[in-house]
């Protein structure tokens, strides 16, 4: 059944969608705008979902907008788009309905990523990927009468997810493919003390290792994993080894090339109704730069410009695409500049100290900072990211540029700043 034409069609209800849909509506008064999502609820802090898992954060907490907070824009939860008709401006839902659009944002972010120890049918009770609410009430439900814990995945989602657990009387074995934790935004230097202050908390890190194969009771539960060549008792496996961009309903569109969204800085497709934003986007720069910039402050930042973009005779770029993201790590400071480059040769800068766990470095490309991170001590973090955004040449003053110039914030102090930022993290600007 086809539906009144709709000025904008949002399809994803996260940070990124949730933002583009609200700023134009802020915009644009009279637009009729309809947004889309596959969960059945949306408006959520995924971050802050192992909290919950364990009884540390209330649901109600976990909640920055819901549906009654804009009677005027109307929501479909719970359905997927299957495809998207470019030429007729046109897409096909799960449920049949038919949307036509004038606009259209593509921010339907990533689906969880599945190791091949879980690629088995049936696949045993106690296994979950670490994504949205649903999944999550689930575990909630499930932890009290499984205790014996593994989380496959030792990026930022399982890092934290694993220290929440445990932190929450799970203790759980942390598991992670590469030589080190978050490995895709840390060195191996940087990484070190984020590791020792999890091992201190009690998670068992496994390093050099993954889950290599799942067995089930009679009963079709989970009982063991084989790591790395070793039968661990186990009756619940939480998995966050990463997502993909989820694409499928742009089959045919000519919107993918090489298994990549692309967009301008404008945050436009090649077609030029179409915008896409979050996790599904690589963003080209003129000087032929690819970004993939996935973190939370970018997609709001990204959603809100989409949102201000969509009707606009000439859209404005991104004052910036770099991938910077504060992370509080149980107490544990970390200022992501952007995560090394495996494939690039960049200079590593770096300045231990002066405390123990403390580490702070720069990646250098032709003396300009292309990323890097502060561990333990993030004070000049704004300062040093506007450097790295100037494309300041450092050949000469990067070591100086890492010197700690106050006392690294205490735990109760990053915890009051981390309360302020879930305060105001919907509604911060470009």
């Amino acid at each position: 059944m086809a539906s009144p034409i709709q000025d904008l069609v949002v399809v994803g209800g996260g940070a990124a969608g949730l933002n583009a849909a609200s700023t134009c509506r802020t915009l644009y008064p009279d637009k009729r705008v309809t947004l889309v999502d596959s969960e059945p609820v949306i408006g959520y802090y995924r971050t802050v979902l192992p909290m919950f898992m364990v009884g540390r954060f209330a649901e109600e907490r976990l909640f920055f907008w819901r549906p009654e907070d804009d009677p005027g824009l109307a929501v479909k939860l719970g359905v997927e788009v299957t495809a998207l008709d470019r030429a007729g401006h046109r897409l096909t839902l799960s449920d049949g309905d038919v949307l036509e659009y004038r606009r259209l944002i593509l921010a339907s972010g990533g689906r969880p990523l599945v190791p091949p120890a879980c690629a088995v049918d049936p696949l045993p009770a106690g296994v979950f990927p670490v994504r949205g609410l649903e999944t999550a009430r689930a575990i909630r439900d499930w932890l009290p009468g499984h205790r014996q814990l593994v989380v496959l995945g030792g990026g930022l989602v399982g890092t934290k997810t694993s220290l929440n657990l445990t932190l929450g009387g799970y203790p759980a074995i942390l598991v992670e493919r590469e030589g080190h934790l978050l490995p895709t935004v840390l060195s191996a230097d940087s990484a070190r003390s984020i590791a020792a202050h999890v091992a201190a908390l009690g998670v068992d890190i496994r390093t050099n290792a993954t889950v290599e194969e799942l067995r089930a009771d009679k009963k079709g539960a989970l009982e063991a994993v084989r790591i790395s060549g070793e039968w661990v008792p186990c009756t619940t496996l939480l998995v966050g080894v990463g997502s993909q961009p989820d694409l499928g309903f742009l089959d045919g569109t000519e919107l993918v090339e090489n298994g990549e969204l692309r967009v301008s800085p404008t945050l436009r497709t090649k077609d030029p109704d179409i915008f896409a934003v979050g996790d599904t986007v690589t963003i080209e720069t003129r000087d032929g730069g690819r970004h993939q910039p996935w973190t939370w402050p970018q997609a709001v930042t990204q959603g809100k410009l989409a949102g201000a973009n969509a009707f606009r005779s000439a859209p404005r770029p991104l004052p910036r695409v770099t991938r910077v993201n504060a992370q509080n790590i149980a107490g544990k400071a970390a200022m992501i500049l952007s995560g090394p480059d495996p494939e690039s040769n960049v200079d590593v800068v770096s300045r231990p100290g002066p405390e123990e766990g403390i580490w702070r470095e720069f990646f250098l490309d032709d003396g300009r900072i292309v990323g890097g991170a502060l561990v333990g001590d993030i004070a000049g973090a704004g300062p040093l990211h506007a450097t790295m955004v100037r494309g300041d040449d450092m050949t000469d003053g990067a070591l100086d540029a890492l010197k700690t110039r106050t006392r690294a914030f205490g735990a109760g102090t990053w915890s009051r700043l981390a309360q302020k930022r879930r305060a105001a993290v919907y509604t911060e600007g470009n």
